[in-house]
This record gives C-alpha cells, sequence and structure tokens, in this order.
C-alpha cells in the first residue's frame, strides 16, 4: 500500500499540470474580453498596438480621431471627390487617411451615412466614425492565408472587382480580391483591405432604436 506522502507527491504534477491549463483558459478569455477583435489573423494583428484602438465605430467623432491622430495625410470628400477638401463641418461624407508605415495606410470613413451597414441602419449621424480601414500600399497575397471556422465568406461584386469578404461578427472583415483592378497591379488573391467596423450586435442595437 502506498504511504500518504507518495500519494501526495504521486498527485502534485496532476496538480500543477491543472493550474497551468487553467492559468492558460483564462488568459485566452483575458485576452478576447481586452479586444472586441479576437480572431485577427497571425501577422495582422493591428488592434492591440494601434494608436486608435480607443476609437469605437458608430460612437466616435471625427473631432476625437484628429484629436488623437492628429491631422491626417489627406483629407476626402466622397461626396465630392474630385473636390478640394472643404473642412470636417462641410464635408458631406468624409475620409481620413493616416500612414501606420511606408506598407501600410489607414482609411477613416464617416458618417453621416455608412454604405458597409444594412440600409435602415445607414444613418449614423455627421461626423461619426463608420470604420476603420488597413490598406497595404504593395501587393499583399492571401492565397495561402487558411481562414478559421469562425468566419463567414461572402462574395462581393463592387464597381471595378470582385472580392471576397471574409467576416466573424465582431466587425471585423477581410477582403480578398476574387479578380483583377482597372488600377494597380492586384490579382485574384490579394489583400484588399482589413475592416474594424461595428459588430453585428452594435449595427442590431442600432437598428432597434431607429424603430
Amino acid at each position: 500500500m502506498l504511504s500518504s506522502s507518495k500519494m501526495v507527491s504521486g498527485w502534485r504534477p496532476l496538480r500543477v499540470q491543472f493550474a497551468l491549463m487553467l492559468m492558460v483558459q483564462m488568459g485566452v478569455a483575458q485576452t478576447r474580453a481586452s479586444t472586441p477583435y479576437p480572431n485577427e489573423l497571425p501577422g495582422y494583428r493591428f488592434y492591440r498596438s494601434a494608436k486608435w484602438r480607443t476609437l469605437v465605430p458608430l460612437v466616435a467623432t471625427i473631432e476625437k480621431v484628429r484629436l488623437m491622430l492628429g491631422p491626417p495625410v489627406e483629407a476626402t470628400d466622397l461626396a465630392a471627390y474630385f473636390k478640394p477638401y472643404p473642412s470636417d463641418s462641410e464635408a458631406k461624407q468624409p475620409l481620413l487617411t493616416y500612414r501606420l508605415n511606408r506598407d501600410w495606410q489607414t482609411l477613416l470613413y464617416f458618417g453621416p451615412s455608412c454604405s458597409s451597414l444594412p440600409k435602415p441602419s445607414q444613418g449614423i449621424g455627421k461626423g461619426r466614425l463608420c470604420s476603420i480601414e488597413i490598406v497595404p500600399s504593395r501587393r499583399r497575397s492571401f492565397r495561402s492565408v487558411s481562414f478559421p471556422a469562425v468566419y463567414r465568406k461572402e462574395h462581393v461584386n463592387g464597381v471595378d472587382a470582385g472580392w471576397d469578404e471574409y467576416s466573424d461578427g465582431s466587425g471585423l472583415v477581410y477582403e480578398v480580391y476574387t479578380t483583377r483592378t482597372p488600377y494597380g497591379d492586384e490579382v485574384p488573391g490579394d489583400l484588399n483591405r482589413i475592416v474594424y467596423g461595428p459588430s453585428t450586435e452594435q449595427v442590431e442595437r442600432l437598428l432597434k432604436s431607429k424603430k
């Protein structure tokens, strides 16, 4: 018969292993709770270190964006694309562009309407943040990228190109070209952009508020 001391020592490795597993699970849970975009792909995790990470789509204003990020490298009114940018207060559909680094640009789209949302919820108020979108400055192939099962794939036919959208419901979307574009050198399988937008839950709340 084993002595009680031997039985305790025999159980100790199992207790340690269980404790380590619990710590790992708690760490994963804390990570998911600390970010609204828990399913970023390896190598493309911009949110946690981004200067804009506290900006909440549908909530943040263009004034807050400028206060946090400073002047953009370019400002455009999408409603008058080829005209000089008037001002934030006069622009009907503002787009502010910031350069993340030499490989990526950060585009911030603002209301009063967000074309990416379902039609009943597109109106969010003038100067409210629609989405933050990370666009590569050069070709970035996604042919070998494998999306986890949490992502849903939907095909989009745009005016100038087609692409597949991979979304997980958090507001995170990866757009991957399925056709060539009439500009640039992108080919099918290249990344178009990464979108950090409102979650499905946020959009549903917005829809309810409009009823």
